[in-house]
């Protein structure tokens, strides 16, 4: 059997794409191993075709050396992956997709009362709205802090509220919530 055979060699397409990008980057075999934290012979074996990279070594060459996706792409299939990415994907569509649905805007919500709830590990702070027909009040938000953050945040409401005070006239009225421990 000649050495040339390509059954002897599985990776010899993957291995001389790898051996033209290291070259063209004028790298060494001894600075792309060590780079990658692999022995320089496991390379030289890649490069000549007769070893496999796995598929963590394969996505820290294509790091190393900051090969373009359609590159990248293409050694995924000479390395025979492509194929195993195809099944996971359509493993991935068997299942529905999960929808996680966030706010993207930075609306206030304003409420027309306040509860807090406390225990030695923090307190939760929940903000309500009076209700627009035979319904409760209905909590629009809540949230929760550590007892020294509720400290801070006093100090930085109260800093706030002389400050308001001082600048808005009079004639402004201030509403305050109301409070399940008075």
């Amino acid at each position: 059997m000649s050495i040339n055979n390509k059954s002897n060699l599985p990776y010899k397409s993957l291995g001389l794409t790898l051996q033209r990008i290291r070259q063209k980057s004028n790298q060494s075999l001894s600075e792309v191993s060590g780079s990658v934290e692999i022995d320089e012979k496991t390379l030289v074996n890649i490069e000549e075709g007769i070893k496999k990279p796995s598929e963590d070594l394969l996505l820290l060459l294509i790091s190393h050396f900051n090969i373009t996706d359609i590159e990248a792409s293409k050694l995924w299939e000479l390395a025979g992956y492509h194929d195993e990415v195809s099944r996971n994907e359509e493993d991935i569509m068997k299942y529905p997709p999960i929808m996680l649905l966030m706010p993207v805007d930075n609306r206030a919500i304003y409420s027309d009362k306040s509860e807090v709830v406390a225990s030695p590990n923090g307190l939760v702070i929940n903000f309500m709205q009076f209700p627009n027909g035979p319904y409760p009040n209905q909590t629009v938000s809540r949230i929760g802090m550590s007892l020294e953050q509720a400290a801070e945040l006093v100090k930085i409401l109260e800093k706030t509220l002389s400050h308001t005070k001082k600048s808005v006239p009079n004639t402004t009225k201030t509403k305050t919530t109301d409070n399940p421990s008075e």
